[in-house]
């Protein structure tokens, strides 16, 4: 055992010597100091490995619109906690860039492989950390009344879509949705199922990848129609307003003695026809006298040409 020296420098000496290094070398992990990193699991998890680095999880610093975004926003370190692992408001700092294992998993425990798993629950709550817009879209959809959560249609390690995505992913659960009259017309003009369930609007696409663009609420309304159909969606609503102020016009001229307003189109159409008939008869009188001219002008160089022989 140990045993303190009495003497008082000596004691000072032996902390100095022992007690201090002592301290700093079997020291707790500290947040700055206790992540292993991706290639730490790379190890045993290489399969894993190779889907999550070409992901967008894993540039989610490096990306350059995220790069661009965060300097236009003067490096706000709040974008940190989502696009980082590791990272620590007091210092400012963080362990490694982009999302890793440890983001999601949890910081490598000691006991790991041997005698400690690293699982994480398959629900949609692990998500919503940095998927908050996303995630609430979601809450209020169809997909979550019926306990779809983002691991069913999302790869977990890539982050690309389960069976390529599209129609494809969509037709794995709504095998029947595209024979119906609205979905079958939709599909021979082109259209998938994202483009109206889930839209990306023209603002979104300036947004950092990742950040939920697309809706997630499947909910198609009348602003995603009005995408494609502005004049039945917007203008059409408006036809019942239009026609009640025709209608108040209207009796406003008759309380005036002047005639209805349809009659009124009807003389003012007669008249551009009179009109026009007027300029066509101006053409015809004027071919006609063409033709009287050449014609005098004919008789007369013959009247002419027969005196001469004579």
């Amino acid at each position: 055992m140990w045993m303190l020296p009495k003497s008082t420098s000596c004691r000072g000496t032996w902390l100095l010597v022992v007690v201090i290094p002592a301290v700093f070398f079997f020291r707790a992990p500290s947040a700055l100091g206790e992540y292993a990193g991706p290639d730490t699991c790379a190890a045993c998890h290489s399969d894993i490995y190779e889907n999550w680095e070409p992901s967008r999880h894993a540039k989610a610093y490096s990306n350059e619109f995220f790069q661009k975004a965060w300097q236009d926003n003067q490096q706000n370190p709040e974008c940190l906690k989502c696009h980082t692992t590791g990272y620590t408001p007091e210092a400012n700092h963080f362990q490694f860039e982009g999302v890793t294992c440890e983001s999601c998993h949890g910081v490598l425990n000691e006991g790991h492989p041997d005698t400690a798993e690293m699982p994480v629950p398959i629900s949609s709550e692990m998500c919503v950390t940095c998927h908050q817009k996303t995630y609430d879209e979601w809450k209020i959809s169809k997909h979550s009344e019926k306990n779809i959560r983002c691991f069913d249609c999302h790869q977990v390690h890539a982050q690309g879509l389960r069976a390529g995505g599209g129609d494809v992913l969509c037709g794995s659960c709504h095998q029947n949705r595209i024979n119906d009259f609205a979905h079958s017309t939709h599909h021979l003009e082109g259209l998938k199922c994202e483009t109206c369930h889930m839209p990306v609007y023209a603002t979104a696409r300036s947004m950092i990848e990742g950040t939920g663009a697309a809706g997630h609420t499947l909910y198609v309304g009348a602003e995603t129609c009005s995408r494609c159909h502005e004049d039945m969606v917007h203008k059409s609503a408006k036809l019942p307003e239009l026609r009640e102020k025709v209608t108040r016009i209207n009796q406003q001229m008759v309380a005036a003695g002047i005639d209805d307003i349809f009659a009124l189109k009807e003389k003012v159409d007669d008249l551009e026809w009179q009109l026009l008939r007027a300029k066509q008869g101006v053409w015809v009188v004027a071919v006609l006298f063409v033709i009287l001219g050449l014609s005098l002008g004919w008789l007369i160089g013959w009247y002419i040409y027969v005196r001469k022989r004579h």
